[in-house]
């Protein structure tokens, strides 16, 4: 994996060897293998966004509503990508994680939130920023549905500055987690949460 973690609390990383890309390829290869890696006390979402941006490939995260927030620590050596994700799920047992389709989806290990796996017929934007594509998302008829069936009202959404992009395309016969997916790679944020409240509230956001 062609991995390069930003500047975070406690990290330290050292002889990272990278394979170039293969003439022709429409992607450079990642394969490259961090030596070691030492994070204290580091939060779980930031470091997943980080990871997403640098190795260009989508993260979901659906926080565990037991705990809505995860600090660890990790101290890893001549790992690749997916062996930092199994550092990362060890450090926090009360995830796991999965590829699907080219992302990566992290969901308790008790069992994720069934809304996201709502299946949609069709969704089409055209021409939207982020934050407008996940409300158009999320008002679909099929997903009202399922969160009033399950008591669950969808929190006043949060702005993201500067949202220069433009978001279009159609989907067909995908579940609220791959639109989802679809969203953060085509906006380049890469990386999505889902939360749940005790109150009976969620939330979407993108980094």
């Amino acid at each position: 994996m062609n991995l390069r973690i930003k500047a975070l609390t406690g990290i330290v990383a050292i002889a990272c060897a990278w394979t170039p890309p293969i003439r022709g390829q429409q992607k450079p290869a990642k394969t490259s293998t961090l030596r070691v890696i030492q994070m204290n006390s580091v939060d779980m979402a930031s470091l997943l966004a980080t990871l997403a941006v640098d190795n260009e490939i989508t993260i979901g995260l659906e926080v565990d509503p037991e705990k809505p927030g995860s600090q660890i620590t990790l101290e890893l050596r001549d790992v690749n990508f997916h062996q930092i994700l199994d550092g990362i799920v060890r450090a926090e047992p009360g995830y796991r994680w999965r590829e699907n389709d080219g992302s990566i989806e992290l969901s308790p290990v008790g069992g994720g939130s069934s809304l996201l796996d709502v299946p949609i017929q069709s969704f089409q934007v055209k021409d939207v920023s982020r934050l407008g594509a996940i409300n158009l998302l999320l008002n679909l008829p099929e997903v009202q549905a399922i969160a009033s069936s399950m008591n669950l009202k969808q929190r006043p959404p949060i702005g993201l500055s500067e949202q220069t992009e433009k978001l279009s395309f159609d989907l067909r016969g995908v579940t609220l987690r791959q639109a989802l997916n679809r969203i953060a790679t085509d906006s380049g944020g890469r990386f999505w949460v889902f939360r749940r409240y005790p109150n009976g509230t969620f939330e979407v956001t993108q980094r």
